[in-house]
């Protein structure tokens, strides 16, 4: 039996013992609370750059959509603020781009960027991405989704197609019916020359000058503008009809200012909103526009259908705006995770129409542009018109070597026959050549 100092002493042991047991539980609990509560605090937070041009640099949306994309997803995002707006803003991301800067983010607004961006091998392709992510492209965008040998390099936020914009009271003044849902390009010129009316200063067309214009019969019958070995297929004969058919809608039939006015006069590219012209072939963004009054006040109404055809050639054309990731971004996954939401969600937080094959989310978006119409159009005129019709859908640009001096040669060119400095044949003949040696020099560059 111990004595009452053997007892004495073992109580003080076993204290000490517990006291030990105590603190060590008590440290380990500690320590594993700390490590759960600065876990979150030591994950680096990934912030991606994407360029804005100064002059968006306002507009409130733009913050709108990057704070709704860092709640939903917890990445941040900064503007690289470039100089500019449009195209302009791109003589600045050019430079960037060309010496390896790292701006994860880039916006196209138009295919020509897009291609001369993948041709120039600053784009980051997103097919693994894609896949590892069993996200469906090609589901969601259809036709408005542009590949490159089967490589998708961005995807797109908005889509712009091609439409007759009227204007009601100059039809109600000249007693013609509204153009119908359907019709044809001389269905079109007749009508126009109901409509003009030179004591009145009116016309009945409007068009301006982009390079559209000049080869839209081809577009329509989807005619590529080269050849299978990559050559120039200008001498098709669906280009020379189309420039053709539109210098003839002004020297010819005279219901709009021809080539030579339009030059001369420097006639706006809003000339529409004067309220002088009765139609104006021009894309789907020009609701913009018609929907101002702030900016453009008018005291008539407006109305819209789908674009004249051929009857045999059924396709609109129109441009879609993207978004794209540099091939240098240090963040790859979560640059293409804000572009999915832009192609997602821009239209409905912007109030442009989505590039998607969902008609139904296509309407929702026009829903908009109806109510702020002060009651032109509903939302079942511009869908038929934009999208719910029996016209097919084809990138208005010509995509392919050399595609923006293409462009250019085709413009300068067909100035010569459209103020009548030379014939058709040899302007045909003239942009064919020009082209071919501005795709040769490109292709012996690119080799």
């Amino acid at each position: 039996m111990r004595n009452k100092h053997e007892f004495n002493s073992y109580k003080i042991v076993t204290m000490i013992v517990l006291l030990l047991l105590v603190t060590a539980c008590s440290t380990a609990n500690r320590s594993s609370i700390e490590a759960v509560s600065t876990s979150g605090a030591d994950k680096p937070q990934v912030t991606i750059k994407v360029y804005l041009g100064t002059d968006y640099s306002d507009k409130e949306f733009y913050k709108k959509i990057n704070e709704a994309f860092t709640a939903e997803t917890g990445i941040h995002v900064e503007s690289e603020m470039v100089p500019g707006a449009g195209n302009d803003m791109y003589k600045k991301i050019d430079l960037d781009l060309a010496s390896g800067g790292t701006v994860d983010v880039i916006p196209l607004i138009q295919p020509l960027i897009l291609d001369k961006y993948v041709n120039k091998n600053y784009l980051l392709p997103f097919n693994d991405l894609l896949k590892s992510d069993q996200y469906d492209a090609d589901k969601r965008f259809g036709p408005y989704l542009t590949k490159y040998d089967g490589m998708i390099y961005s995807l797109p936020k908005q889509v712009s197609t091609w439409a007759i914009f009227y204007n009601k009271k100059i039809f109600d003044d000249a007693g013609v019916p509204y153009p119908p849902s359907e019709w044809t390009w001389q269905q079109y010129i007749e009508t126009a020359k109901k409509l003009t009316d030179p004591a009145k200063g009116i016309y009945g067309s409007y068009m301006l000058d982009y390079d559209i214009y000049l080869f839209m019969l081809a577009k329509q019958h989807n005619v590529s503008a080269y050849k299978a070995d990559g050559t120039s297929n200008y001498d098709d004969p669906l280009f020379k009809e189309s420039l053709k058919l539109f210098g003839d809608l002004g020297d010819v039939h005279k219901i709009q200012p021809n080539w030579q006015q339009f030059k001369t006069n420097k006639l706006p590219w809003d000339g529409f909103m004067s309220g002088k012209y009765g139609m104006h072939l021009i894309g789907t963004w020009y609701t913009a526009l018609l929907t101002n009054e702030k900016d453009y006040p008018k005291d008539w109404k407006w109305g819209v259908t789908q674009i004249p055809t051929d009857g045999k050639g059924m396709n609109n054309f129109g441009v879609t705006f993207t978004y794209a990731v540099n091939k240098n971004s240090a963040h790859p996954k979560e640059a293409l995770e804000y572009v999915k939401f832009r192609a997602e969600n821009s239209a409905k937080m912007e109030g442009v129409i989505p590039a998607f094959t969902d008609r139904v989310a296509q309407k929702e978006a026009l829903k908009e542009i109806a109510d702020a119409s002060g009651g032109s159009v509903t939302v079942d005129e511009l869908s038929e018109a934009f999208f719910d019709n029996n016209l097919g859908f084809i990138q208005e640009k010509n995509i392919g070597p050399a595609a923006t001096e293409y462009s250019n040669i085709i413009l300068s060119e067909s100035d010569h026959y459209l103020t009548g400095q030379r014939s058709l044949d040899d302007t045909i003949r003239a942009i064919k050549d020009k082209a071919d040696a501005a795709i040769r020099k490109e292709l012996a560059k690119n080799e």
